[in-house]
């Protein structure tokens, strides 16, 4: 994330609809017949929009094919972008968007999406719901698929790819591996819908919003706080208000471990709350404070993670924009240690079982591994043609992985840093979240909106797609890699979390 770029306003993004546009071309009358439905789609993809122009420069498409504007910030303060952060680019072209007419704004999916008059019809999605023809968002496709299909395709071709550092994507598409994304790792259990669920997504490129403490813990930052769902008991309550927070406090990054709820926000500002205890800290529950030396608009936290000292204490490692990263210890609130970079820190992650090693990636084409202790660079972990937003330790130690906006995630040996082991590539765009399960077997990677990975770590040759509409808020294995969480935040096709059961894991059925 350019340092750069946040010294500009931040623009809001508008998912508005223009009946009868779509892209600046008009929309045929809706007919019944499938087949109709099928050709007008076709017709869109196959559209020209190299015509298609740029509002004076002041408008770029977003990362769900809208327009972001020069508009005010939204109320609820969601969905954010800044100025001049990155440079938007498709799959196929530029899908910029003419808004000379009148002002307004038009969003290529929600337009294609209206051709199909499709609507969630459920509210909770279960197993057995999968076998009549729903999807995990209660979408019934049973004698729709070829639309469905269509419709995907149509996804991949104009959600826009941002780059930081221009590159070919197909370069970075030929270099990758051969996957086998046939099997079956993780099988669908249920879904809960609705806004009540719908994680707050306040920076497009920081998706890492969901924690899972155990098969019946899962975390997520909602719009009026940070929530715990059960999704055995589909029940959800808040664990940590919005009204507990600084006025002005807008969440980038969050962690829940070892009984600790934290968030850290565009100013350097965190919240802290014990998860066994509301009289900690003065009785007032939540901590908050400052991890940067002064308040400052330029210090977002991109990212946290909860981990413990030699001695055992729980600390919090916080990767900032301002490229430093820090680290806090939660008994004492103060920031013990604070190693400097070149460029903004993106994320980071600690080598499990008291490694001395940090992995670190941010604006910068290289990520790093760091002794923290002797604060040195030993090794530089290179093959990627973008900024990367996501690193992860296996549980022996002994790969790291790497998710870039160069949609692609490579995994390296930490033995053998200098060579890639191996490059897994998407369909939509940047690898946002990379995470490996507990017992090391799996890898997953989940994209910006539609796909989460789930690679076997054995062959890194085999996977499972998990394919779904919308924006990703986040994705997380259960401690015991039971289970898989993945969250889903997006307006015109609704909200959600799903809960995925490993195959093998013992004693776990469906509740139908």
């Amino acid at each position: 994330m350019s340092r750069r770029a946040q010294n500009a306003s931040d623009r809001s993004l508008e998912h508005r609809l223009d009946d009868g546009l779509v892209g600046g071309s008009p929309v045929r009358a809706v007919d019944e017949r499938t087949g109709d439905i099928v050709q007008q789609l076709q017709l869109l993809i196959q559209e020209p929009m190299e015509n298609l122009q740029l509002d004076g420069g002041r408008t770029e498409v977003g990362s769900n094919g809208s327009i972001f504007g020069d508009t005010a910030e939204a109320s609820d303060g969601s969905f954010q972008m800044a100025s001049g952060m990155a440079t938007p680019t498709t799959n196929t072209v530029n899908a910029a968007v003419d808004t000379s007419a009148g002002g307004h704004t038009w969003d290529f999916l929600a337009n294609a999406a209206q051709m199909f008059e499709r609507a969630s019809e459920l509210k909770e999605v279960a197993a057995a719901d999968i076998r009549k023809g729903y999807d995990i968002q209660g979408y019934q496709w049973r004698g729709h698929e070829i639309q469905k299909r269509l419709y995907m395709t149509f996804r991949r071709q104009v959600y826009p790819q941002y780059q930081c550092v221009q590159h070919d994507v197909q370069e970075v598409r030929k270099q990758a591996n051969c996957i086998d994304s046939t099997a079956t790792f993780y099988n669908f259990r249920s879904s809960s819908l609705g806004d009540g669920y719908r994680g707050q997504i306040n920076h497009f490129q920081l998706r890492d919003l969901i924690c899972a403490t155990s098969n019946y813990d899962v975390y997520y930052y909602h719009s009026d706080g940070v929530h715990r769902w059960n999704p055995w008991l589909r029940s959800r309550r808040c664990v940590m208000s919005r009204s507990k927070m600084p006025r002005s406090f807008r969440v980038s990054s969050m962690c829940v471990d070892r009984g600790i709820v934290f968030t850290g926000d565009y100013k350097g500002r965190y919240c802290l709350k014990s998860l066994w205890s509301d009289d900690d800290w003065d009785g007032s529950g939540v901590a908050t404070g400052c991890l940067a030396p002064a308040d400052t608009d330029n210090d977002i936290v991109n990212h946290a993670t909860c981990g413990v000292s030699r001695g055992g204490a729980p600390q919090i490692l916080a990767s900032h924009n301002s490229g430093v990263l820090r680290q806090l210890d939660v008994q004492r609130l103060e920031v013990v240690d604070a190693v400097p970079f070149e460029w903004a820190v993106n994320c980071s992650a600690t080598m499990p079982d008291g490694g001395a090693l940090d992995c670190v990636v941010g604006d910068c084409v290289d990520g790093v591994l760091l002794d923290r202790r002797q604060k040195s660079v030993v090794a530089r972990l290179s093959g990627h043609r973008d900024f990367s937003f996501a690193c992860s330790f296996s549980p022996d130690g002994r790969l790291v992985a790497t998710g870039s906006q160069d949609s692609s995630a490579r995994v390296y040996d930490v033995r053998w840093p200098q060579q890639t082991l191996a490059t897994l590539c998407g369909y939509m765009g940047a690898m946002r979240v990379v995470k490996f399960s507990g017992d090391g077997r799996f890898l997953l990677a989940a994209e910006p909106a539609d796909y989460v990975h789930i690679y076997d770590t054995q062959t890194l040759g085999l996977a499972q797609d998990i394919e779904f509409m919308g924006e990703t808020s986040g994705a997380a294995f259960s401690p015991d890699s039971n289970c898989l969480f993945v969250g889903i935040s997006d307006a015109l096709h609704g909200s959600g979390l799903a809960e995925f059961t490993s195959i093998d894991a013992p004693g776990i059925v469906d509740m139908l």
